[in-house]
């Protein structure tokens, strides 16, 4: 899976956290479910793929969950921003 669709999925997860979780700081803590999930994906593509493993591979555990938690961060926003202006009405 390349970045961008990390970053989209990880988006659409944090924005239905915070559409079905009421409570803000439970939904916040279930995007951590978003770092571990790439680190078993990473974890994935790394025991299929040995031949193309290099010496900063193991840098990828610190990089690439990096960008799709904020994106989920920015989904799980925009997901309470819209919950907020639904409650109003």
């Amino acid at each position: 899976m390349a970045i961008e669709g990390a970053i989209l999925l990880a988006a659409a997860f944090g924005f239905i956290v915070a559409i079905l979780i009421s409570n803000a700081k439970l939904g916040c803590a279930s995007l951590a479910l978003v770092p571990i999930a790439m680190i078993f994906l990473l974890t994935r593509w790394q025991d299929q793929n040995p031949d193309a493993i290099r010496s900063t591979s193991g840098l990828d555990f610190l990089f690439v969950p990096f960008w799709p938690i904020i994106g989920a961060l920015y989904g799980f926003t925009v997901g309470l921003i819209l919950r907020e202006q639904n409650d109003e009405r």
